[in-house]
């Protein structure tokens, strides 16, 4: 106890620095690009499926769906944003409907070009395929970061009441940890004793 009395400023005075880099680091606005892809799904047709000749190749045709989710999670927008898919789907939708730019890599890739996501805005990219298979996603990425992969399911919806009990439960929880540190801190630093 006898080295935090003596040097208990210089320990703080050393933290406070190191606490504000990580604070810099850790918590500045930058963008974050999150992916998911909620919903896939394979509709059996019963339907033939006929060559040009009319002969029945298939007693059955297929349609696969799936659906990509890609928010930019930050507070900067994300620029040059890209999605590469192993080639080009037979049918795509984009919503909400924007413009965006299309390219064909060399190797046969095709890749999606949208110029910006501002911060909490979503795009869902839907893609269809019959009787033909569906590209995967590659990757997603921006000028600012590589998108992170997040898993979505289905969920209630919770009720307002609910939701605003839980913060405030939450930001009480948080300011009873802030201070018992403080308190924590003064017995060990300034040996005061608890409650005065």
């Amino acid at each position: 106890m006898n080295f935090l009395e003596t040097y208990g400023k210089e320990i703080v005075a050393l933290l406070i620095p190191l606490i504000t880099y990580a604070l810099n680091t850790f918590f500045k606005a930058k963008a974050r690009l999150l992916w998911a892809s909620p919903h896939t799904f394979t509709f059996l047709v019963p339907e033939p499926l006929v060559d040009k000749d009319g002969k029945q190749t298939s007693p059955t045709q297929t349609v696969h769906t799936i659906s990509h989710m890609i928010k930019n999670d930050g507070k900067e927008t994300a620029t040059n944003v890209e999605l590469l898919f192993n080639w080009k789907p037979q049918f795509i939708n984009v919503w909400p409907p924007r413009h965006f730019n299309e390219r064909i890599e060399l190797d046969g890739r095709y890749t999606l070009l949208f110029k910006s996501l501002i911060p909490n805005e979503n795009l869902g990219c839907e893609l269809l395929a019959v009787n033909n298979d569906l590209p995967s996603l590659l990757i997603v990425r921006c000028d600012q970061c590589v998108a992170q992969t997040i898993t979505m399911y289905p969920q209630p919806v919770i009720k307002n009441w609910q939701r605003r009990i839980g913060i405030v439960l939450a930001l009480a929880g948080f300011a009873l940890v802030v201070y018992l540190t403080i308190v924590l801190l003064q017995f060990l630093v300034l040996k005061t004793p608890f409650g005065h």
